[in-house]
């Protein structure tokens, strides 16, 4: 067969493209059941997590844009994402002292309290992947996702 002007489709099925959308959808359904009782998603948990850990580091605030880049997601994607947060108060936008033009995000006494009430059903959601996948399999697989995002464009 000819690869330039012919298709086999079974070259599709083995796509690393499709089989991590596949993963990545289950897991973060797996992880979204877990967190439903706490009103988080797992992406909420991940930016609330995030912010936290900035803040922990002396950054009690950080530019859209840093904290898109950190998330892995586009500024505008990121700000869809930050309204339910900035609605129910658990994040607060601003601005930053050197250049006001930024806006900027911070986690809120209300988002922190959240993020340490969601963290027990986050850990169950951290065992169940570890369980399904075993400890070897999952430290390999965490191993292989910091590579590909260190590797790979973003």
């Amino acid at each position: 067969m000819d690869r330039g002007t012919e298709f086999d489709v079974r070259e599709a099925l083995g796509c690393t493209c499709m089989r991590l959308r596949r993963a990545n959808r289950q897991i973060t359904q797996l992880y979204d059941r877990h967190l439903a009782p706490t009103g988080l998603t797992s992406s909420q948990f991940g930016l609330l997590a995030r912010l936290q850990g900035a803040s922990l580091q002396g950054k009690p605030a950080l530019p859209i844009g840093i904290l898109a880049e950190l998330h892995g997601m586009d500024p505008t994607t990121l700000t869809r994402n930050l309204k339910l947060l900035l609605d129910a108060k658990l994040v607060r936008s601003g601005r930053d002292d050197s250049d006001r033009r930024v806006r900027t995000v911070s986690l809120t006494d209300a988002g922190r309290k959240r993020l340490l009430q969601a963290a027990p059903e986050w850990r169950k959601a951290q065992q169940a992947v570890e369980t399904a996948l075993g400890t070897e399999a999952t430290l390999a697989l965490n191993g292989l996702l910091d590579l590909s995002n260190a590797k790979l464009p973003a």
